[in-house]
């Protein structure tokens, strides 16, 4: 992911700015994005959504595949879109690291930020944390799941039993969620002993001191480095 050096965000609407982002994280998560999915992330009906991509399809943010239902950004779209998730995370870390806020409520003040700050104060931030920081949930920057991955990052429910690990990357957008991994010590840096798996892919952890159960639908939302990589 590349972030282009001028993109004029406050040209385009806030529920637009909404879309473009929406679609720009699907395309980072390596996921498909289709209506249904826009649908579900933005929490607006599919109607709404088949009207909103028409609209932007007009204004030359996105090509609309007839055939398959695939969206796909233009070069314009995409720019706004990188922009948005960028701002998006670097506000996030201004939250906790400047201003003392809990990681687990920085994600819905971001939301509303991310669509008033300027390129100068994007400027700045990136230069204050640095282009290869992250977010306080382990989202890079600069890129996306695709660029973990290269970096040898997985998902805990591929992990080995009897291996060791480093969280560093947590699903953001569920704030119960983030309750419940803090609650378990389960933050990025973190590092924890898998123990073993079960035949419904349950899997047995330990952290600290404590031995904890947790299912699929949870590992697969917290993103990992073995020992041998992290260490």
């Amino acid at each position: 992911m590349k972030v282009p050096t001028t993109t004029r965000t406050r040209q385009v609407s806030v529920s637009e700015q909404d879309y473009l982002k929406a679609i720009c994280h699907m395309q980072l998560e390596l996921q498909a994005p289709i209506s249904a999915r826009l649908s579900e992330a933005l929490g607006v009906t599919p109607p709404a959504v088949t009207a909103a991509l028409r609209r932007m399809a007009r204004r030359g943010h996105v090509r609309l595949d007839s055939k398959g239902g695939r969206i796909r950004l233009t070069a314009k779209g995409r720019a706004i879109g990188q922009r948005l998730v960028l701002r998006h995370r670097l506000i996030e870390r201004l939250l906790t690291d400047v201003l003392g806020m809990d990681w687990k409520v920085v994600h819905d003040e971001a939301e509303k930020l991310e669509h008033a700050i300027s390129p100068e104060i994007e400027r700045r931030l990136l230069n204050r944390f640095g282009r290869d920081s992250s977010c306080p949930h382990g989202d890079p920057f600069i890129g996306g799941l695709a660029k973990l991955r290269r970096q040898g990052v997985i998902a805990l429910s591929e992990a080995r039993p009897g291996s060791r690990v480093k969280v560093v990357r947590v699903d953001e957008h569920a704030r119960e969620f983030l309750i419940f991994l803090e609650e378990l010590g389960l933050i990025p840096g973190v590092e924890f002993r898998v123990l073993g798996k079960s035949y419904d892919a349950t899997m047995s952890i330990e952290v600290g001191q404590r031995q904890h159960h947790l299912g699929k639908s949870s590992t697969d939302r917290v993103w990992i480095l073995p020992a041998r990589i992290s260490g």
